[in-house]
């Protein structure tokens, strides 16, 4: 390509370039300054109310939890732990005789140690073997339990006994509902005093105690004991669920 005709598309190049420039610089100078964006505002704060809420339901008991000790002493450890498995080993055949099913009958605890005088001298060997049975019929708790004691050979304890049910799903249903009805009804008179409304529920759950849940079996129980026979009381029984309810407000 000649000189000239180079030298001329240098030229055109620089021109094309300088409109561009140009036309940018003109484009800023007519174009407005926009002011920033304001900020988003803030969300409001979420607004809850939390409430814990117990339920009751009430139930005629069908079964009795029964704590039974065999306790035994001797001279000696030995002889003595003997004893008490050979008189345990009783209870438990008398348990399969009056047809109570093994999974009904658990040991709790089995100990072994020596007695003292005033002198602080060993005495002896003292041994227990405590057991926890379920008798899941009333009507036949007492003659077994009878039959129990008597062929433990004055060597059986009763520690205490619990009335309860053999089946608590419908009773721990009811409950629950209860506990959700009121703890709706303290989350509205909680927000009313505040002047606000309940909304949907955000969360809800069973409060678990330590000793687990449900309790399948009363705290109290009505059963008295005399020479001849173990006369037993079923009256009723309630049986409590505490849920936590988180509600909205509004």
């Amino acid at each position: 390509m000649p000189t000239s005709s180079r030298t001329l598309i240098r030229r055109a190049g620089l021109v094309v370039a300088g409109l561009v420039v140009l036309a940018g610089c003109s484009q800023g100078a007519g174009a407005k300054t926009q002011a920033p964006a304001a900020p988003a505002a803030p969300k409001a704060a979420e607004r809850t109310v939390t409430v814990t809420a117990t339920g009751t339901s009430k139930g005629v008991p069908d079964a009795l939890l029964v704590n039974v000790t065999v306790a035994t002493g001797g001279p000696s450890a030995a002889e003595t732990i003997a004893d008490n498995n050979r008189r345990t080993q009783k209870v438990l055949d008398q348990l399969k005789i009056t047809a109570v099913d093994d999974e009904d009958v658990s040991t709790t605890s089995v100990d072994l140690g020596p007695t003292y005088d005033k002198d602080g001298n060993i005495t002896g060997y003292a041994a227990s073997n405590s057991l926890r049975i379920t008798f899941r019929s009333l009507e036949s708790a007492g003659a077994k339990l009878d039959a129990l004691v008597k062929g433990g050979d004055n060597h059986v304890r009763i520690n205490g006994v619990q009335l309860g049910f053999t089946d608590d799903d419908e009773l721990v249903s009811t409950a629950r509902i209860d506990a959700v009805k009121r703890a709706k009804a303290q989350a509205t008179e909680m927000a009313e005093a505040a002047g606000a409304e309940v909304g949907k529920v955000r969360t809800i759950a069973d409060v678990v105690p330590e000793n687990g849940y449900p309790q399948a079996y009363a705290t109290s129980a009505r059963a008295s004991f005399d020479a001849e026979s173990v006369p037993i009381a079923a009256g009723s029984e309630e049986l409590d669920v505490q849920v936590k309810v988180v509600f909205e407000l509004s």
